[in-house]
């Protein structure tokens, strides 16, 4: 694995905060027939592009596991999907107690769904975030971050910078705005059921 700068890394991880927030709402759309801005002012989910990022830090990628194993297909998918599982299960846990021990309301609810333990992660949810993760790091993310590195120049430290610092604050007062009301932080809504 090749270690790029702070500032393509920061790139990479606005990228798919916007990602994310889009991958939030289309789970939104087909299970509840509605988009909303998903608790933030901006169309991000910092923890998104934070957690992808450290994910290709500590895992790699399908192809190089811990960047250093290269395994058979299609093993590697399996070993790779099964530590994403693992991580995106812990993940969600720990970030739905935080929210409801700080906050005294339940971030999310996955007890309707079957095969969930805690009413923060499923089996079905932490499968389907981990095939994302798994295809997303084996299609999309090193051509992405190749595209980012050899383009990078052009882009001024001081605007990444910037909207990061941006994301960072909106992620706090949307926050503390949650934890002051606790509950969501929804400003918008579209409903397709009406």
């Amino acid at each position: 694995m090749k270690i790029i700068s702070l500032k393509e890394d920061i790139i990479m991880v606005i990228i798919i905060s916007i990602i994310g927030f889009c991958f939030e709402d289309i789970w939104m759309l087909f299970r509840y027939s509605l988009i909303d801005n998903r608790n933030m002012y901006l169309p991000f989910l910092l923890g998104y592009g934070l957690f992808v990022v450290a994910i290709y830090y500590l895992v790699g990628t399908p192809k190089k596991l811990f960047n250093r194993y290269e395994l058979n297909p299609p093993f590697n998918y399996v070993i790779y999907m099964i530590i994403c599982f693992i991580l995106v299960s812990i993940g969600e846990i720990a970030l739905g107690i935080f929210v409801e021990k700080t906050g005294n309301f339940y971030y999310w609810d996955y007890s309707t769904i079957p095969l969930h333990f805690t009413r923060y992660t499923s089996v079905p949810t932490s499968i389907g975030f981990a095939l994302a993760i798994t295809l997303f790091m084996n299609y999309v993310y090193e051509p992405l971050q190749n595209k980012i590195k050899n383009n990078s120049n052009k882009i001024s430290i001081f605007v990444v910078v910037l909207i990061f610092i941006i994301l960072i604050t909106d992620l706090s007062i949307s926050f503390k705005n949650m934890y002051q009301n606790n509950g969501n932080n929804t400003i918008w809504t579209i409903n397709f059921k009406k």
